[in-house]
């Protein structure tokens, strides 16, 4: 998972710093960006399981979004049928589009592709590790009346590719989907921006 960190940085230090040399850095905003947390939940065997995801994103329009992010189900002790557990580790890519319903309201389409791996461990000890893949369209319904944050709840349909000899049940279920999203570019034109007024006196050098 550390390795994954390394583009989140990268796009980062991107959008922060890639501003034209003739302005001055503290007086310019940056796009849209932002980090997704996400948790879906499914039941499996009249179990529930929950797969998170974190998810950074930026705004390429005014109502489409693309990212990068890392999901992991973790071993939590449930066995199958087979007395089997399992594990999930992907990381995926994410496209979507928003249409605004209110002034603090919109609703989201989203599609997640992801490739990763499965692991099961049996009663033995004996652990078996394969492909995991999958396809998710979703529509999530989004609450953005805090400054910093938004929160969603929706739900999607997660196709999924897996190695049968790893987890003999299918994987592919609906999901409920509860979304905790930081407003990253929002965080710094808050606090960096000189131009804002509420934030800095007349004497600071920064204005």
């Amino acid at each position: 998972m550390r390795t994954f960190f390394i583009p989140i940085l990268c796009l980062i230090n991107l959008c922060f710093f890639s501003q034209n040399k003739g302005e001055v850095f503290l007086s310019s905003e940056i796009p849209e960006l932002g980090v997704r947390l996400e948790i879906k939940n499914f039941r499996l065997e009249k179990k529930r399981f929950k797969i998170q995801e974190i998810k950074p994103y930026f705004k390429i329009s005014e109502n489409v979004k693309v990212g990068i992010g890392y999901c992991w189900l973790k071993n939590n002790n449930h066995y199958f049928e087979d007395s089997s557990q399992i594990s999930i580790s992907s990381s995926n890519f994410f496209v979507s589009k928003q249409w605004t319903l209110s002034k603090i309201f919109f609703a989201e389409t989203t599609l997640d592709f992801g490739l990763g791996k499965i692991k099961s461990t049996q009663i033995n000890n004996e652990s078996y590790k394969g492909i995991y893949s999958f396809l998710e369209p979703a529509l999530i319904l989004n609450y953005e009346g805090f400054n910093f944050f938004s929160l969603g709840l929706g739900s999607g349909i997660r196709i999924t590719r897996s190695d049968r000899s790893v987890l003999s049940n299918s994987l592919t279920l609906p999901t409920v989907i509860l979304r905790f999203s930081f407003k990253l570019s929002e965080i710094y034109n808050h606090f960096f921006i000189a131009s804002n007024s509420s934030l800095y006196l007349r004497y600071d050098r920064r204005v």
